[in-house]
């Protein structure tokens, strides 16, 4: 009995186990359909169905069109070359509207030399008729234009012309000069506007003579009122103000001698005037002059200065000479005699021997009132020659008038390059 007992409850636990082993196979199995089906494609396709519809581009076509044209650089690009378009065409023309009033005087930086000279080849005041010369020659009247005429006025620091003629006026003094431009075309009063050539088919008898007026620089007092006279004024340019940046003697006699004095005198920098001169623009900066001539002077009109550095300035009236800083000295330090040789200055200090040439020499000596230079040389002569400084480099001259000349105050020099100039009699002996 116990034997059978024990039998029944091992055959129960059998037949228990069997029952847990068959349910756990069936759950394993139930799990493996589920991997399956996951695996499946064929039952994965209405599963992905909708995820493929919202990756197909045809079906997104309407929804990103909005996305696809913010991102595509080829509409963004004409988007912005449309607006850059629009925005040049305003700027444009209000800079047109702007050049009518006030010229850009940052295209005026880099200018041709023109002079205006009389019959013996002197600078003159543009506010008289004189030859017009181009780099030291004439320039022929083919397709010049009241346009060319105020044009090149500018650039020599005018306000316009007055007056222009063509004609052989000065003799031999200028049917021996070169023909140096010709077909002047402007299509404005600016030289920015204009073309020209070197090469030309003219006469003497076609030469341009013109007169300028105007300069758009004036010497005003408290008032606001213009002075003619030796007395110190506030410097404006097109009734603005002028910065000391890079100011020198040099632009002061340039801009004195176009005002029609005889020379600058002395000028300073300040904020003298009170509001009547911290209410104007700053209208010119930057003014570099080479030589006291204004066509040797640049100058912009963008400027980073206060009203305390505005121009002051003292003009010398008179005719249009003005102290040109020369002096040639003996041993002793005192002014040489005509025909003795001595030692060459500027400004109290010694000029260098770079480029200096027969022409410089001339144009020096006629400079001090001498009819011309006898002779010239380089040496270090004399004891006190070492104590100054060297004042003066790089004189080149194209031809024997100071006014074709040009020079740089910086030098790369000793003493023994120093300049020994002789000159011979005065231009009235």
């Amino acid at each position: 009995k116990q034997w059978y007992q024990r039998r029944v409850a091992i055959t129960a636990g059998i037949e228990k186990r069997d029952e847990d082993g068959n349910d756990l196979q069936k759950a394993e199995e139930k799990e493996e359909e589920e991997v399956v089906m996951k695996r499946d494609p064929e039952n994965q396709e209405e599963e992905e169905e909708a995820v493929v519809e919202e990756r197909d581009p045809e079906n997104q076509e309407e929804d990103e069109n909005e996305e696809v044209e913010k991102r595509d650089p080829e509409n963004q690009d004409e988007k912005e070359k449309e607006e850059k378009r629009e925005d040049t065409a305003v700027s444009e023309s209000a800079e047109a509207a702007e050049a009518s009033e006030v010229e850009d005087l940052e295209v005026r930086t880099v200018v041709p030399r023109f002079t205006l000279v009389d019959h013996r080849g002197r600078a003159i005041n543009g506010q008289q008729e004189g030859l017009l010369l181009f780099n030291g020659g004439t320039v022929c009247d083919d397709g010049f234009t009241t346009n060319s005429a105020n044009a090149i006025c500018r650039t020599m620091g005018y306000t316009s012309q007055s007056h222009f003629r063509h004609g052989l006026v000065y003799g031999p003094f200028q049917s021996r000069k070169r023909i140096g431009l010709d077909d002047v075309l402007c299509s404005s009063g600016h030289w920015s506007s204009c073309r020209s050539t070197t090469h030309h088919n003219c006469v003497h008898g076609e030469d341009i003579m013109l007169t300028c007026q105007g300069t758009g620089f004036k010497l005003v007092n408290r008032a606001g009122h213009t002075i003619t006279g030796r007395t110190e004024g506030l410097l404006t340019f097109q009734h603005g103000t002028v910065c000391d940046d890079y100011f020198n003697m040099n632009a002061a006699h340039a801009i004195c001698r176009i005002m029609g004095f005889a020379s600058g005198v002395q000028y300073r920098h300040g904020l003298r005037y009170g509001s009547m001169q911290s209410r104007k623009r700053i209208t010119m900066d930057d003014v570099r002059c080479r030589a006291s001539y204004w066509n040797y002077c640049s100058h912009r009109s963008a400027h980073n200065c206060a009203h305390y550095e505005d121009i002051f300035l003292t003009c010398q009236p008179g005719s249009l000479t003005h102290p040109h800083g020369f002096r040639i000295v003996d041993w002793n330090g005192a002014n040489s005699r005509r025909g003795v040789e001595g030692l060459l200055l500027y400004n109290g200090g010694t000029v260098c021997d770079d480029h200096f040439n027969i022409n410089a020499a001339h144009a020096i000596c006629k400079l001090m009132g001498f009819r011309s230079a006898t002779r010239y040389r380089h040496g270090d002569a004399y004891v006190e020659q070492e104590r100054k400084q060297i004042r003066m480099d790089d004189v080149i001259c194209r031809g024997s008038s100071w006014s074709l000349c040009r020079y740089s105050t910086r030098h790369n020099c000793s003493h023994r390059e120093d300049i020994m100039l002789t000159c011979n009699a005065a231009s009235g002996e």
